[in-house]
């Protein structure tokens, strides 16, 4: 049965809360490792965990059975380190300034792209007498960081030719890995092994979630679980069988703060653009732009009260959203509202919102803001 969000009393005077379910990480990363073996799962924690928290979810996926993580700047592999994590951490991104001298000071591993790049950090980790791992990251169609593949080889060379440097892994990342057709993934998934072989390093990763739970093939010696991770399937069309075991870890809640009763012809927030036709009912919750809960939610977009839909009327505010309670009499000031997640028999999905806004998931989930404090809920511990 669903948790009623009304037994979750947030430790904070925050009006909007998101609560972090660490045994759904865990019980996530169980799930996808028995779905990639004999790959090992790394676990993506960039933009703090996806807006989840990066520490909290780097430690309960490392319980479970992740090796190692994945982060998008040396910065966020830092933070972590800091926060007494000791796995391996690979920083996906860019290295710019002095990202190199900490990548060997805290044995972080980087994608390299250029012997230039190659020079630099086997300088920064010469004058630290340490060695720094690298990865090179081949283009499969991105057209981001990844390098050519006519050029792949000679950089390998020359990251072999600095003994400070050991070269771990030949990487890439499909950017049609979603598509239900799997044609264009398996055309560049080829090439990169060919390249891959000539390149000969230990270590070979390809598959973020989607085809991780899609094209097995594709695992290789690890997969970066990124959004499964968290318990959200990467398109309505992959792998449904194991995406349906997948459980949301975010819940995002609000307190209802005030209702208003209104008459025929009142009308609701800036522009007046909902105005009442009947006598009414208007609830006021403490969440709003500044938070992450976009404008284009209303008026088409609801929420849950005591397992009913209460849909947003008129603009949603800075840091406030009305919604109708007409049809929830028994509603009242102090009442838990659901923004994300369960309330009685209803849900609200992270896709349920995207789909309203003509986007994804991970654009939800890293939009709530650092306003709203994450409350770690550990059922497990």
């Amino acid at each position: 049965m669903a948790q009623n969000p009304a037994q979750v009393v947030p430790a904070t005077s925050a009006t909007s809360w998101a609560e972090i379910d660490l045994s759904a990480i865990r019980h996530n990363v169980d799930l996808i490792e028995r779905t990639v073996a004999p790959a090992k799962v790394a676990a993506v924690v960039k933009a703090d965990g996806y807006g989840h928290g990066a520490v909290a979810v780097a430690h309960a996926a490392l319980d479970a059975g992740a090796t190692r993580l994945c982060v998008f700047t040396v910065r966020e592999a830092a933070h972590l380190r800091r926060a007494g994590v000791v796995a391996p951490i690979l920083s996906l991104g860019p290295v710019h300034g002095d990202d190199l001298n900490v990548a060997a000071r805290l044995d972080i591993s980087v994608v390299i792209d250029t012997p230039a790049t190659a020079q630099r950090a086997a300088e920064a980790a010469r004058a630290l007498g340490r060695r720094i791992g690298v990865h090179i990251n081949l283009d499969s169609g991105m057209q981001r960081y990844g390098r050519p593949h006519r050029e792949a080889v000679e950089l390998a060379r020359a990251i072999r030719d600095h003994r400070e440097l050991e070269l771990e892994a030949v990487c890439t990342h499909f950017p049609d890995a979603p598509n239900p057709d799997p044609t264009a993934t398996l055309m560049a998934f080829e090439p990169f092994q060919q390249t891959a072989d000539q390149i000969g390093a230990p270590l070979r990763h390809a598959a973020a979630s989607a085809a991780a739970l899609s094209l097995p093939q594709t695992g290789l010696d690890f997969v970066r679980a990124g959004i499964a991770l968290y318990g959200i399937d990467p398109a309505p069309t992959v792998a449904a069988s194991t995406v349906g075991d997948l459980r949301p870890a975010l819940s995002w809640r609000a307190s209802l703060l005030a209702i208003r009763d209104l008459r025929p012809g009142d009308s609701v927030s800036y522009g007046g653009l909902w105005t009442a036709e009947r006598e009414s009912r208007i609830g006021v919750i403490g969440a709003g732009y500044a938070d992450g809960l976009r404008r284009a939610l209303s008026p088409d977009g609801y929420v849950l009260v005591r397992g009913r839909r209460a849909p947003f009327r008129g603009a949603i505010c800075m840091d406030s959203a009305m919604i109708d309670l007409t049809e929830i009499p028994a509603a009242s000031v102090g009442d838990t509202v659901t923004i994300i997640g369960n309330d009685g028999d209803e849900t609200i999905l992270a896709w349920d919102i995207a789909r309203r806004l003509d986007t994804i998931p991970y654009e939800i989930f890293t939009s709530i803001t650092s306003r709203v404090p994450r409350i770690v809920i550990d059922e497990s511990a």
